[in-house]
């Protein structure tokens, strides 16, 4: 389902994120559509510049290197878009923290995109995902903290 308002601004915006989600689940990273001077974040950390971003990304993809992802739900209003994305992977290398071997156990996760864009770009964007529920798909379990 996706809701539009401004139809071809936003129409445009949220195309462009699930083009860029088919994309960048293939390993096509040329065609990020971030801004040069992008900031994004999501639970691993905060990345800026498409540079930094794009290397984040890459590691997340060393680590899932196999997989799909499907945008289930989009809602597009001027400038902004919300995206849920749920991914669906194996994680077969090195996680994206570099301290996690391979699990070789598949992994669903559901991830909510808030994105804004200048300029037909992203701008700025924000990924919330429950990170100890994608601990616990690999069979890791972090202890409590004190």
């Amino acid at each position: 389902m996706t809701l539009t308002q401004e139809r071809p601004l936003v129409v445009n915006n949220g195309a462009t994120i699930k083009t860029w989600i088919a994309s960048m689940v293939k390993g096509d990273l040329d065609r990020a559509p971030y801004a040069e001077d992008a900031e994004t974040s999501d639970p691993t950390g905060k990345y800026k510049g498409k540079k930094q971003i794009l290397d984040s990304l890459k590691v997340w993809k060393t680590a899932f290197p196999q997989g799909t992802a499907e945008v289930t739900n989009q809602i597009a209003q001027g400038d902004h878009v919300t995206s849920e994305v749920v991914y669906k992977a194996t994680h077969t290398l090195v996680s994206p923290t570099g301290t996690i071997p391979a699990t070789n156990k598949p992994i669903v996760l559901k991830t909510m995109l808030v994105s804004s864009f200048r300029d037909g770009l992203i701008q700025r964007e924000r990924t919330y995902f429950d990170q100890a529920d994608l601990m616990k798909q690999l069979g890791i379990s972090t202890p409590p903290k004190p």
